[in-house]
């Protein structure tokens, strides 16, 4: 406890007065003659008792109220925190969410605009020579620096709804390490928000001995909001002609069932697809939608369905890019069933070349390479298809009946299934792995019905412990089909020759989708939509980066156009975006000296749809058993947040409860005065 004008307590020694009072009698006695005093001698004692409490309770009296008006003029002060009061300048950093949520509205207006206003009483309760932050969603360079108590206030009527989200945490550390800058003496952070619960993270929450946090929760009215949250491809790409399959997860965020509930496809800016949904309170609801891939190049698609108050989440944007020739280089021994599967179809441009006749430097040129029964893999061929791999190329390696040394070699330095042991006559009924990359969009469910190929004479690969691969196609522990991971690219071993003696899965129909899709994923793969202020490198398809110009991001309305950051990471090529764009949509990543063109989709984060919030106790609760002692969380609405910001900063004032306390030390010496002496006699 502190007093704010301690002079005052030498005030204090006027209780002298009354001691000195009590300690001396003034008053004068006079005889008065009775004829018969017997019996007041028992009256004379028992009237000294009572009257010696009676003068003791009225000095307590006199010295408690010259104590308590003393106090009340020092204005003694109890802080709230610990060491929280100190001499000198005061720096004080504000945070106002203004993402979507706070476009929530109740019986005082939109949460936002109440933000505001706590944050301009709260800096009404500062000096003017103190400095402020003024710090929001956006976190732009420009809030980090100070502004005057004007210039704070000023600034607040900029404030507007932001479409980013950021985490509680992320805001303290910002504001704590902003804080630790300034030489000030006092330190405090303030938490304007609905408090979120997808956004409030307490749990990670620095510990900062400096700075005094206060959490201010701007109570949101619960209402219903239905929202698309993601969207997912069946398969990871597409050719023209192709049916194209997305299931659109939709949610019901609200405790009200919504009924009939449109969700829609729109393709290019027409509509392909149409459904109808009922969702129960708090329930999802999985929507498949189909349309067909009318032409090569980027499908614009987005799902949309129909929701208010809150509309930012009612629409999703995604890309499809549908594949343009993809261009597959046999070498080795040319096989008729991949000759036959590849040469006609529209989407493959297929060719094959003998072994003596590879030219290494047209590999970049190639989507997929098939190595199909040649004689060896030299250290030229080696280098080459590694190289290749590492940028993002896809291999298929078929071994022929007697494989050399130099497999193994190869195989080996990727971490490879290697082929060691040969065998015959095995007869060995093959299983198919379905959850396998190489099949998505293949297969609805497991069908146990489907005739399974059979393995009859070639190699059992042996995996060691630095061997990782994914196995397509098995049989009791042995991979006849694996997949490996090589750099950004992919190398898939088959444990024998494509002929009829070692295997029959040309005569399955599991041969089509199996090779087929090794050609149709050699592209590069890319999410089909991305949340706005993505940071992470996207990778390209090589073909767009050349050297005559540089990639360019654009809208596909045609109102955006940038510039990203092309970077090379691990042989391949991705840009940076660095949180551009800022609106979501579909856009176009296209070279200046090329036609060719992608595909990037992005949209609002879904953490702001989820309207779910963190109650004042709850926050008290969460923080105490963090043993969070420089945090505090203030009352929205018990008082003004000025007068909660002067006490968590100058500490609550006692000096009314002591004019109140001095006051009623007046009313009971009076009480004390006027009571009957002889009242206490009657019987």
């Amino acid at each position: 406890m502190f007093f704010a004008n301690p002079l005052f307590l030498i005030g204090l020694v006027a209780v002298g007065i009354p001691i000195a009072v009590h300690l001396f009698s003034f008053r004068r006695y006079k005889k008065v003659y009775f004829s018969n005093v017997d019996r007041i001698a028992d009256l004379r004692d028992e009237t000294r008792r009572s009257s010696r409490v009676r003068q003791l309770l009225l000095l307590a009296a006199r010295i408690l109220a010259i104590v308590f008006l003393v106090l009340a003029f020092a204005q003694p002060t109890r802080p709230l925190r610990e060491g929280q009061m100190q001499a000198g300048s005061t720096a004080v950093s504000i945070y106002i969410d203004n993402s979507f949520s706070m476009q929530n509205t109740d019986g005082e207006g939109p949460l936002l605009q109440r933000a505001i206003q706590r944050a301009r009483e709260a800096a009404g309760a500062y000096r003017p020579s103190d400095r402020f932050q003024l710090l929001t969603n956006s976190m732009e360079g420009s809030q980090f620096r100070w502004l005057s108590r004007d210039e704070f206030i000023a600034a607040l009527d900029d404030v507007d709804v932001s479409p980013r989200s950021v985490m509680i945490s992320d805001v303290v550390q910002r504001q704590n390490d902003f804080l630790r800058q300034t030489s000030a003496a006092n330190r405090h952070a303030y938490i304007i928000s609905d408090m979120q619960q997808s956004t409030t993270d307490l749990d990670n929450l620095p510990a900062d001995s400096v700075v005094s946090t206060t959490f201010v929760p701007i109570k949101a009215a619960q209402i219903n909001n239905v929202y698309i949250d993601t969207v997912i491809l069946s398969a990871p790409a597409y050719h023209r002609g192709a049916v194209i399959t997305l299931t659109a997860s939709i949610r019901n965020g609200g405790d009200v069932a919504v009924e009939k509930a449109p969700v829609g496809l729109y393709v290019d800016g027409r509509q392909r697809a149409l459904a109808s949904i009922d969702l129960p309170a708090g329930g999802v609801e999985v929507v498949p939608l189909r349309f067909v891939a009318e032409s090569e190049g980027v499908a614009d698609c987005y799902v949309e369905t129909t929701d208010y108050p809150l509309t930012f989440d009612d629409r999703m944007y995604f890309s499809v890019n549908i594949a343009s020739r993809i261009r597959v280089l046999a070498i080795g021994e040319e096989n008729a069933y991949l000759r036959k599967l590849f040469e006609h179809d529209s989407v493959i441009e297929y060719r094959h070349i003998a072994e003596r006749n590879i030219d290494f430097s047209a590999f970049a040129s190639n989507d997929f390479i098939v190595l199909n029964e040649v004689s060896s893999i030299g250290s030229g061929l080696a280098q080459a298809l590694t190289a290749y791999m590492e940028a993002g190329g896809v291999v298929l390696l078929i071994p022929p009946a007697s494989a050399n040394d130099t497999y193994n070699a190869f195989l080996a330095q990727h971490h490879a299934p290697l082929l060691q042991n040969s065998v015959h006559n095995v007869n060995r009924t093959l299983t198919v792995n379905l959850s396998a990359t190489l099949y998505q969009g293949v297969f609805d469910g497991r069908n146990t019905d489907m005739e399974h190929p059979t393995f009859n004479a070639g190699y059992l690969p042996t995996v060691g412990a630095s061997t990782i691969h994914e196995t397509i196609i098995d049989n009791d522990g042995f991979d006849y089909l694996s997949s490996t991971s090589c750099g950004a690219g992919r190398l898939y071993l088959v444990a024998a020759p494509l002929r009829q003696e070692c295997c029959n899965i040309m005569q399955q129909a599991l041969f089509v989708p199996t090779f087929f899709n090794m050609a149709l994923f050699s592209r590069p793969q890319q999410r089909c939509c991305y949340p706005l202020g993505y940071t992470d490198p996207i990778l390209v398809n090589p073909s767009l980066v050349t050297d005559q110009g540089q990639l360019r991001i654009a809208a596909a309305s045609g109102d955006y156009e940038a510039i990203p950051d092309l970077r090379m990471l691990g042989g391949r090529a991705a840009v940076m975006l660095h949180g551009e764009p800022s609106l979501p949509g579909n856009y176009h990543l296209r070279s200046a000296s090329s036609a060719l063109q992608e595909g990037l989709s992005f949209n609002y984060s879904r953490r702001e749809s989820e309207m779910s919030f963190l109650s004042r106790s709850a926050i008290e609760q969460r923080l105490n058993q963090q043993d969070r002692g420089n945090y505090a969380v203030v009352r929205s609405g018990e008082k003004s947040i000025e007068q909660y910001v002067r006490q968590m900063s100058e500490g609550r004032p006692l000096w009314r409860w002591c004019v109140v306390l001095a006051l009623l030390m007046l009313l009971a010496e009076i009480a004390i005065v006027r009571w009957p002496q002889g009242k206490a006699l009657k019987k």
